[in-house]
């Protein structure tokens, strides 16, 4: 643990929000460029965006997406109905704008705040790649700059390429720019058989650093005119063999958040086939030092056991079960973030107590990914962000209420807007389900089907045969006939003419059940009755 844990007080003071990563969107007219809602922790707070904001205004679509954020600003990522800005699938359509120099609004309403919109040129030529995933990109200000001189970056590694792409665009240019830089060493890996795919962004001491949940981070300094990839490998508190193969997504159990002004890495994990009380939170602070040399130190830890039989924890009604992380506190390190059951809620590790916690649920909407079904509450949805300086104590109130609750009429609006939204996407998502199991349905009948068709085309045959051959040989062979057998040769005949002709109809245009089992059933009969003759 380190020294100075923040009480309440000290943490207000800070100025820091709990963000839901989904923004409201204001079709109304209305003067201001971005309204930011803020609401004490654990609460969340809300960012409502104008029409206007959108690359096409006719037609935005209702869930705009804080792809990434700075102590400056917030990027957030749009684009056009039916697309919409919270997808993080690879490819994503759309396109990006920074929001930034946040102000008060005033004693008429000192729990929002406004700030303006720039809009972020589209990615245009052939050298230039598209968005490859939002996971991947990052945003980061200018130290010393206020938040007017930024960078928003995208590092796309392949396996094979012998160089990295760092796409970048810089405020005060037309264009983003791809720098090809020299891949970092990875230990234990070939530098060329190895690709990278990021699952978050953070902007910290005047780099960004990419984050692979699995192997490390990348970090580099997209201001550079020689910007150079340098790789931190993750840290392990139990050694990867002996651990629990969890079965819920990488991002439940681990994320990169600054606190306290320093980088950190939050782990949930436990030795395999140990009880689960014996699960356990820890927190790690990575240490710069010179020549570019970083290692791992153990910041605080605890076992949920333990967490668990607190009083504090008990007082919630939660169940005993491992928690999602959703982040930790901007400040103080020993305060990490969890959801269960769509409760938000915190807790000091080094007392093992829960500080935050709201008896409600977080109404929060998942992002779209079509290589898997939708996944529990995680820090995907939330952004544990430290309030500019010109929005810190002393200049604008965080609500004790929701900001749903702050009788804002737009923002009321803008809110059912969503869940309108939303619920129309996951028709559209059961839409597409069923589709597909029909799809999957007729692709396994149609065997059956060609079987059934090739059958009766058997059935057919044999019964025209059956009609002709009779036909063509019983008047010829007439006179050869024993005279006293004679009629009751006719008469079988006749018999078995007046079926087959009953049965043929029923056997090309039956569609009852009883009509195709009487072609079936006469077919089978004198297709025996030949072969036993012969």
């Amino acid at each position: 643990m380190e020294e100075g844990s923040s009480s309440a007080a000290e943490e207000l003071a800070r100025g820091w929000v709990i963000l839901d990563r989904v923004a409201c969107v204001d079709d109304e007219e209305d003067p201001r460029e971005v309204a930011l809602n803020v609401a004490e922790p654990p609460r969340l707070s809300t960012l409502t965006v104008p029409a206007k904001f959108h690359a096409l205004p006719s037609n935005p679509d209702e869930l705009p997406y804080v792809a990434a954020a700075d102590p400056f600003g917030l990027l957030v990522h749009t684009a056009a109905s039916p697309s919409c800005g919270l997808n993080l699938d690879d490819d994503p359509p759309g396109s990006f704008a920074v929001l930034r120099e946040f102000l008060p609004v005033g004693a008429s309403n000192p729990h929002e705040a406004t700030g303006i919109a720039e809009r972020v040129p589209e990615r245009v030529g052939g050298s230039v790649p598209h968005i490859s995933n939002l996971k991947n990109v990052g945003f980061l200000t200018s130290p010393g700059t206020g938040g007017k001189d930024y960078a928003i970056a995208e590092l796309q590694i392949e396996a094979g390429a012998e160089l990295a792409k760092l796409i970048v665009f810089r405020s005060g240019t037309p264009a983003w720019a791809v720098s090809r830089l020299i891949r970092p060493d990875m230990p234990g890996r070939s530098n060329l058989h190895w690709g990278w795919h990021n699952d978050d962004v953070i902007s910290f001491d005047g780099n960004l650093w990419f984050v692979n949940l699995w192997r490390g981070l990348i970090s580099c300094n997209p201001f550079s005119d020689h910007p150079v990839l340098q790789f931190h490998q993750l840290p392990e508190h139990i050694p990867i063999e002996d651990q629990n193969k969890s079965q819920r997504d990488i991002e439940a159990d681990r994320c990169v958040r600054v606190s306290k002004e320093r980088l950190r890495y939050v782990e949930i994990t436990r030795v395999h086939n140990a009880p689960v009380e014996s699960t356990t939170v820890v927190v790690w602070v990575l240490i710069c030092g010179p020549r570019s040399m970083s290692y791992w130190k153990t910041n605080c830890m605890a076992f949920l056991g333990d967490i668990w039989e607190n009083e504090t924890y008990k007082a919630t009604g939660l169940p005993n079960q491992v928690p999602i992380l959703a982040g930790i506190h901007p400040s103080n390190p020993d305060l990490v973030y969890f959801f269960l059951e769509h409760h938000l809620f915190g807790v000091n590790l080094y007392k093992k107590m829960v500080i935050h916690f709201v008896d409600e649920h977080y109404q929060l909407l998942q992002p779209i990914v079509r290589s898997r079904s939708l996944q529990p509450l995680s820090w995907h949805q939330v952004q544990l962000w430290k309030l500019p300086p010109s929005l810190h104590a002393g200049s604008i109130e965080l609500s004790a209420q929701h900001a749903s609750d702050l009788g804002n009429l737009h923002l009321k609006a803008a809110q059912l807007r969503r869940q309108e939204h939303a619920l129309k996407r996951r028709e559209k998502m059961i839409e597409m389900r069923e589709e597909s199991v029909q799809g999957l349905h007729k692709s396994l009948l149609a065997p059956e089907e060609k079987k059934d068709d090739s059958r009766w085309d058997k059935v057919q045959i044999v019964i025209l045969a059956v009609l002709i051959s009779g036909l063509s040989l019983l008047f010829p062979f007439l006179p050869w006939l024993p005279y006293e057998y004679l009629s009751t040769i006719v008469i079988a005949f006749s018999i078995v003419v007046g079926c087959c002709c009953i049965a043929l109809p029923c056997a090309l245009f039956g569609s009852n059940k009883w009509q195709t089992c009487c072609g079936e059933s006469v077919a089978r009969l004198r297709l025996t009755q030949g072969l036993h003759g012969n």
